[in-house]
């Protein structure tokens, strides 16, 4: 039998031109060797890319087997797994996602960049250079919350690497020929999700306050206040038990998310997402329980700082998890993504603290697809089950 990874280049792009229509084939294409990734890397030679960049593929948990480096992809579209890749530089290691790339956390604080279709590795400065030797107080598998990035590696080297991580939930960032991580002074509360959008991260802390940061200006570790999400007046909290100001809390208790889009006007709106599966223990149980009961939407006009709850995400879909979360529009006049619905929210577990205090393996559990209209959950994933408290199941992007 001949070897397949000696094919003349040339032929190998004429290939994938003729042939690469699907994210599935893209892969398995570019699994085979090092020489055929490189052919279907190029933008040109992949015919689906500019519809199948946009859906998100769900990369599962890693094996329990040791030996064992592969990482499998599963499509919603197919609804089955299309890939299986070894990725040896992922194995035991926290990962998170945005824009296509992942962040690979390791037990002794070492951080890298990597894109699990290309290959490609970036290293990144270690957990023991941030600020206030914090990585050494917290539990490596949990100091990094969020990872998000301002621009794709692949695409320029003027990109930003932003984190909501440590043991009180701060902000820290780091870009192209730094040494160390630079942290965000401001800081009123812990951070509970980041985002980024035309030229300035947003990030919005556990008591609703949400503010907007640019490290590339003049004042690059302060945050600008834009609005607080609560119910009451500063004036009438003068006069509030502390049990009534958490009653009035939109984001009490909630794990949260941020959706950068732009409205239908000519505003500029981002979408507080807040998800109801924090851990909690009955009465008879020693271990704490958990699983997503709700989602609740919440618009922010940037340039005002006002904001409303609104009901539904119209032809949209929103995926939230250990990735950056992103929104689609799923179908309009011109067009209709497969296998999306619209108006639902498509969720991982990401509820460390929970699996983090199980005895057992439960990372992952919580995944599933929550719909706005009626709020019912049902399973996206029907594949076995892959549960990992390390590294569970997320979403990936595909950008190449």
């Amino acid at each position: 039998m001949g070897d397949w990874s000696k094919l003349q280049h040339d032929l190998l792009e004429l290939i994938a031109q003729q042939h690469l229509t699907k994210l599935e084939d893209y892969v398995a294409f570019g699994a085979v060797c090092t020489s055929w990734r490189a052919a279907a890397a190029k933008r040109k030679n992949f015919k689906g890319l500019k519809l199948w960049q946009q859906i998100p593929c769900l990369m599962l948990a890693e094996s329990e087997d040791e030996n064992d480096n592969h990482r499998e992809f599963y499509s919603l579209i197919e609804k089955e797994i299309v890939a299986k890749i070894s990725l040896p530089k992922l194995k035991g290691k926290k990962c998170y996602e945005s824009l296509g790339w992942l962040l690979a956390v390791g037990q002794e604080g070492d951080m890298t960049l990597l894109n699990p279709f290309s290959d490609v590795e970036i290293p990144l400065p270690p957990g023991t250079t941030f600020p206030d030797d914090d990585w050494l107080n917290t539990d490596p598998e949990i100091f990094v919350e969020i990872f998000v990035l301002s621009a794709r590696p692949s695409e320029t080297s003027d990109f930003v690497v932003m984190l909501v991580c440590g043991s009180v939930g701060y902000l820290a960032f780091w870009r192209q020929g730094d040494q160390n991580w630079t942290k965000i002074e401001t800081h009123n509360a812990a951070y509970s999700a980041v985002n980024y959008h035309n030229g300035q991260f947003y990030a919005i802390d556990c008591t609703g306050n949400l503010v907007a940061c640019d490290v590339s200006g003049p004042n690059p570790t302060k945050a600008r206040m834009i609005t607080q999400l609560v119910r009451y007046s500063e004036e009438s909290y003068r006069d509030q038990h502390l049990r009534d100001y958490h009653s009035n809390l939109i984001v009490d208790f909630k794990h949260l998310y941020l959706v950068l889009e732009s409205s239908s006007s000519d505003k500029e709106s981002l979408l507080v997402v807040t998800r109801d599966n924090y851990s909690h223990y009955a009465d008879d149980d020693d271990q704490p329980n958990y699983g997503t009961t709700e989602f609740k939407l919440y618009e922010v006009d940037l340039s005002g700082g006002t904001w409303k709850e609104i009901h539904s995400l119209g032809n949209k879909a929103v995926f939230v998890g250990h990735s950056a979360s992103t929104s689609l529009q799923v179908s309009s006049n011109k067009f209709s993504l497969p296998g999306i619905q619209p108006n639902h929210i498509y969720f991982t577990d990401d509820c460390w603290d929970a699996y983090k205090s199980i005895q057992e393996v439960t990372g992952g559990k919580d995944m599933g697809v929550y719909n706005l209209e009626t709020g019912t959950i049902q399973p996206f994933y029907q594949g076995p089950r892959r549960l990992s408290n390390i590294s569970p199941s997320i979403w990936i992007t595909p950008k190449f």
